[in-house]
């Protein structure tokens, strides 16, 4: 029995002797432990050891400096970056600390932050070469080159046998454009130390730049004379065959460095090579040996698995390999990026967004997340939302070519031709040779009405891209406004054949098949497509329209509600429901409806919203109300609901304030609906806002030019703003397009007060 209790008894003597060891003896222990670790090249095992420490003394500066040293090549820049800040603000005297943390500021654009660490090791040691360097670069990149020049030709003085002063020098000058004195500078640099394989490198990328191809060529072959294995200079080479179009050259130096550096981000490189080249096997080969890992290097390997089972259609399997490198890495952006375009994929758009905007929380300042959010944003019809996230990917990247295509597309369908135009220049000034760009800028062409000069490129892009549904339907939509029937017909069953969906056109293809009197194929067609995809309100409304010319009226009302039930926010639904309805005098009997299906289902905004409309449509303007207002309670983004309450508002006199926040509120959700336009312009006409108003009313006629009732509204503005000659037109405009619409008298009124 007393053997018994003395253990415990013992266990507690040893824990209390470990607690109450001397914290400077244990920090020493634990940093000599992680030294070892790390002359083994074990970093996890280091990294633990150096962190203990720091528990120990969180200013114990070398071993923050030690810890930086191994997340660096544990390949953890996020990790590594702020150790080396904190290690230099603890080791003021160390030069190699505050070297590290001025060049990793200088990464991180700090650079005046960057030149404060180079002047303190300049203070005490003012012939330091690389603290010189790390100044010049500071200078440099804050526009002070003449200044920069100068610290580099102290440093070329202090030591002229360094090939890289010369190297830097070099950049500077081509930098400046005086190229032969960079030529000359990149020379010196090699006539230097003719063993440095950096300086051959740096004068062949000089080359490069020159696009003196030859000679970069010859200068990197005679810099692998001196060491083939050199990690440096097998990059060099794979970099040039890859700028050079000369890819299956670059593999051999891939294979080596992956050989020479023995890491995983040297195998992730070589599997991407192999995936780039369509050699999925050979890639798959390398994943799999890494997925087994921990930390990033499984996960990244998981998301390129996963992106390989998607080419190969397994679904499945991609979404298990994903969710696989979310367990060994949480939050991953890239595998919730992948996810995200996986879910969107699947019209899962409610978890696609979850995943996207995780992946902006994991990785704000990737433009790739962003640009992940604006296409989940854009598919749901947030078109507000979506124009904020490219943004913000150009604001991260103003090259992103995807992201300016993309936001153009955005500003074309909000009416933002100008901004639209803009985006497109830049896009195709950026890659020439690619479509979307090209496409983006002939659909601005056709927004603007300019056929005759859209007509040749997009013929062009129809011809480069025989494959591509939107090229097809675009040029339908070209020959169909230049009466090539025949034509448009072609090029529209072309589309259809490449894309069931494509909701142009089917469209496009109703317009002809109406007038061509074969609307019985148009509803084959299209009810072949609602079958195929019954939660595609786009194509229940083309169906509706289809039995409308039909005068099937009662297929016309069914597939309209399941637009509406599909996507509550899709408007046209609602507007021909209600006009159907109008013209069947069965508003009672619809209301009717609609408010037990508020009933049975109190947490869907669209009832709501559609006896709303009824009673609209009835003159109720009161009960309208009442509903429109129950809708938004619901769901305070129910966008149908928020605009036909502005535009009631603003026409019984309410407060128009509160219209114009509604009518915003629709704007960002109806991005791309003319109605949403009008409503806008109407509240800033009664706030007597007519230059905004202006500006509204133009858009909603930019996407709906045959709208007597907005060339109407835009005259009144035009009126209000004292520009009569402009509103006598638009007046003019309204009653030859419809000289019986609405607001006829009113416009005949207004034509005849001046």
């Amino acid at each position: 029995m007393l053997r018994l209790s003395l253990v415990p008894a013992l266990l507690f003597v040893v824990a209390t002797v470990a607690c109450s060891k001397d914290p400077e003896v244990a920090k020493r222990e634990y940093f000599e432990s992680g030294n070892r670790y790390y002359a083994e090249k074990k970093f996890a095992e280091a990294a633990v050891e150096y962190r203990n420490a720091i528990q120990q003394d969180p200013r114990f500066g070398n071993a923050r400096f030690k810890l930086a040293e191994t997340y660096a090549a544990l390949g953890q820049p996020g990790q590594a970056i702020p150790e080396y800040i904190r290690a230099a603000d603890l080791l003021p005297d160390s030069d190699e600390a505050q070297l590290k943390a001025g060049q990793l500021l200088l990464l991180g654009r700090q650079f005046e932050d960057a030149q404060t660490r180079a002047d303190k090791i300049l203070q005490r040691n003012p012939k330091h070469i690389d603290a010189q360097l790390l100044r010049a670069a500071a200078l440099a990149r804050m526009n002070r080159v003449d200044e920069a020049v100068g610290q580099i030709e102290s440093a070329v003085h202090a030591d002229p046998t360094r090939s890289d002063v010369h190297i830097d020098m070099g950049m500077l000058e081509a930098g400046r454009g005086n190229l032969a004195e960079a030529e000359a500078a990149f020379k010196r640099a090699v006539d230097t130390d003719p063993k440095s394989i950096n300086a051959r490198i740096a004068l062949a990328n000089f080359y490069l730049m020159s696009k003196r191809l030859d000679e970069a060529e010859a200068v990197l072959k005679q810099a692998g004379t001196i060491d083939p294995k050199n990690y440096q200079w097998n990059r060099a080479m794979a970099a040039f065959y890859t700028a050079v179009r000369r890819r299956a050259e670059a593999e051999p130096h891939l294979k080596t460095i992956a050989e020479v550096s023995n890491d995983d981000v040297s195998r992730l490189t070589l599997a991407e090579y192999y995936m780039s080249m369509n050699r999925d096997p050979e890639a798959r080969v390398i994943l799999e040996t890494l997925r087994g890992g921990s930390g990033d290097a499984a996960a990244q390997a998981h998301v390129r698995l996963a992106t390989i089972a998607l080419k190969e259609n397994k679904r499945p399997d991609a979404y298990r390999l994903i969710d696989e490198a979310l367990k060994k890495r949480t939050n991953y952006p890239m595998a919730l990026v992948v996810k995200a375009e996986m879910l969107l994929q699947d019209n899962k758009t409610d978890e696609a967004l979850a995943a996207a905007k995780a992946a902006v929380s994991a990785d704000p300042n990737s433009s790739i997340v962003h640009m992940t959010l604006g296409r989940v944003h854009r598919a749901r019809r947030d078109g507000v939302e979506a124009a904020n996230s490219y943004n913000e990917a150009l604001r991260l990247n103003p090259r992103m070519h995807l992201a300016q295509v993309e936001l153009g597309h955005i500003y074309l369908s909000q009416g933002k031709v100008n901004e639209a135009e803009q985006l497109a220049l830049s896009a195709v000034k950026a890659q020439p040779g690619a479509a979307d760009g090209q496409f983006l800028l002939t659909r601005v062409m056709l927004a603007r009405g300019n056929t005759k000069a859209a007509e040749s490129p997009v013929k062009q892009l129809a011809a480069a891209l025989p494959q591509s549904a939107a090229a097809q339907a675009q040029l339908g939509s070209l020959l169909l406004q230049k009466k090539d029937m025949a034509g448009a017909r072609a090029a529209f069953q072309r589309a259809v054949q490449l894309d069931p969906n494509h909701e142009e056109a089917l469209a496009g293809l109703l317009v002809l098949d109406a007038r061509d009197g074969k609307i019985a194929d148009a509803r084959t067609r299209i009810e072949a497509r609602v079958a195929a995809e019954p939660k595609n309100a786009g194509l229940l409304f083309l169906a509706a329209r289809t039995y409308a010319v039909q005068r099937d009226l009662a297929s016309t009302e069914k597939a309209l509600r399941q637009a509406v039930a599909v996507d509550p926010a899709y408007l046209p639904a609602y507007s021909m429901l209600g006009q159907l309805y109008a013209s069947q005098k069965r508003l009672d009997e619809a209301r009717a409806g609609f408010e037990q299906l508020a009933k049975q289902m109190p947490k869907l905004a669209g009832p709501p919203t559609m006896v709303g409309l009824i009673y609209g449509t009835q003159k109720n303007t009161e009960q309208a109300r009442v509903w429109y207002e129950r809708a938004l309670a619901i769901d305070a983004k129910a966008a149908v609901a928020a605009n036909n309450l502005a535009w009631l508002l603003a026409e019984t006199g309410g407060n128009l304030d509160v219209a114009l926040q509604h009518a915003q509120a629709a704007k960002t959700q109806l991005a791309e609906m003319p109605e949403v336009d009008d409503t806008l312009g109407w509240v800033y006409y009664k706030k007597g806002l007519a230059t905004l108003a202006i500006q509204s009313f133009e858009a909603s006629i930019q996407r709906d030019g045959k709208n007597a009732t907005y060339h109407y509204h835009l005259g009144l503005a035009y009126l209000q703003n004292g520009d009569k000659d402009k509103a006598r037109a638009s007046l003019r405009q309204a009653l030859t397009l419809n000289p019986s619409f609405a607001g006829a008298a009113d416009a005949q009124k207004a034509l005849a007060s001046f």
